[in-house]
């Protein structure tokens, strides 16, 4: 496609679409700059007429609200096909009048914005037993339902070294940008962390020509979300991209005095490094919450209507935590915020949970989980295909697909998402002893 006629844009490191004559200076989800975008033509295909007032993303649980799905997802970059008429919890009438605060600006935070008409401002300290937040000006904002979309940060592990010259972690655009202003083409660099965030660092470095060795220290690449197998083609893929994987790596510490020269292991071995990216996972920002007296575990304890334990205050995104459970995911905070904010103003509605769902788009091979996919025990039915470059498993239980993990499929990625969720029954399917093939012949018919 012709970049000067192009008129959209998608981002390759996170696959999010630009909308527009030109890229953007930096994408807007994942902070790449302007030359990591490439023209996008959308796919067009023919759909039947449905009339509905909000449409639901089937990739990443987005709503859009208007007369027909946007052209693509402003959140995961699905195109419009990708939609459905979502389904209302819950007739608006059953809203009130209130004033909510919404502390955070997030995807929760906005999500939850969308979903009751207003905006969030950022707070000083929680007053609940007042009913009202205390600005870092002094002033206050009285509330009748507060909604905590606090987010994360990015966890530091307490090495020796951590905080030396060359030592960043990647949360927000700006760290993004101290990154790439440090990067030279023959730059050694080392991540140390082989999850989502550590895989896709690695391969943007990468592909900069950065020398860059990732650490992983469990067996496999994103063991949270990843089986072996599945994780092996990860693994021979980033190889392929020019990224050392070291696997069972547990740092000592991180050298260097005046600037950071190299990671040094547990078992002895010292990497020689200019630059060290920090992808050790998050933590969610609970400080407000814990000084006001909630009730905080990992993150802010929830009950099913996202309620905080004192009342009126409610949790969503990467700060709350339900049934001891905290995602850190983009769609479940997108999903959560819309909750909360129904709750808010009155519309009682619940949120009964999601299969964990991650997926990797940067590398040129797309990667999905969903939900359950490590069997705990002989209840499960598992299928399993596997290629050079690809990969497919489905784990069922009591004939529903409860988990699935996908490498280079991602086609199937929508469909099984949706089935998990939806509770699909498979029992005729499973009845016939079914392969792989059975199961995407059901998902993607066409």
């Amino acid at each position: 496609m012709d970049a000067q006629r192009a008129k959209a844009w998608r981002c390759t490191v996170c696959g999010y679409i630009h909308a527009g004559d030109g890229a953007p200076d930096a994408c807007p989800v994942c902070g790449a700059v302007r030359a990591e975008f490439e023209p996008y033509e959308e796919p067009t295909a023919a759909r039947p007429e449905v009339r509905a007032a909000r449409w639901q993303c089937l990739n990443c649980n987005y709503v859009h609200e208007g007369g027909e799905p946007p052209d693509v997802c402003p959140i995961c970059g699905a195109v419009k096909d990708k939609f459905e008429p979502a389904h209302e919890a819950e007739s608006a009438a059953g809203a009130r009048a209130v004033r909510v605060t919404i502390v955070g600006g997030g995807i929760a935070g906005v999500s939850a914005a969308e979903t009751i008409r207003i905006y969030g401002k950022t707070v000083d300290r929680l007053a609940p037993e007042a009913r009202h937040v205390v600005m870092a000006d002094g002033g206050e904002v009285p509330y009748d339902a507060l909604i905590l979309a606090l987010g994360s940060h990015p966890y530091v592990p307490p090495l020796q070294g951590v905080n030396g010259n060359g030592v960043l972690t990647l949360r927000l655009a700006s760290d993004a940008d101290r990154i790439l202003q440090r990067i030279r083409g023959d730059a050694r660099c080392v991540c140390i962390g082989g999850g989502v965030l550590g895989i896709e660092t690695a391969g943007a470095l990468a592909r900069r020509g950065a020398e860059v060795t990732m650490l992983e220290s469990h067996d496999w690449l994103m063991p949270r979300q990843l089986n072996r197998k599945a994780a092996g083609i990860l693994e021979r893929h980033m190889e392929g991209i020019g990224v050392a994987v070291v696997k069972n790596a547990r740092t000592r510490e991180i050298t260097g005095e005046e600037r950071v020269t190299g990671v040094a292991l547990q078992d002895g071995r010292v990497l020689p490094a200019e630059l060290v990216i920090l992808a050790t996972g998050v933590r969610p920002n609970t400080a407000l919450a814990r000084k006001a007296g909630l009730e905080v575990n990992t993150g802010i304890v929830v009950n099913n209507h996202l309620e905080c334990s004192l009342p009126g205050i409610f949790a969503a995104g990467d700060a709350a935590e339900h049934n001891a459970q905290v995602y850190g995911s983009w769609a479940a905070s997108q999903y959560q915020g819309s909750i909360a904010g129904l709750n808010a103003v009155g519309i009682r509605t619940a949120f009964g949970g999601l299969p964990r769902s991650n997926s990797v788009k940067a590398l040129g091979l797309d990667i999905t989980s969903i939900g359950r996919f490590q069997p705990e025990d002989g209840s499960y039915l598992v299928l399993e295909s596997e290629a050079q470059a690809s990969y497919q498993e489905f784990v069922f239980r009591d004939g529903r697909m409860v988990g699935a993990i996908l490498v280079g499929h991602p086609e199937l990625a929508a469909p099984a998402k949706k089935a998990i969720e939806t509770k699909e029954d498979f029992s005729g399917l499973l009845q016939a002893a079914p392969t792989c093939a059975d199961v995407v012949r059901h998902l993607a018919p066409a």
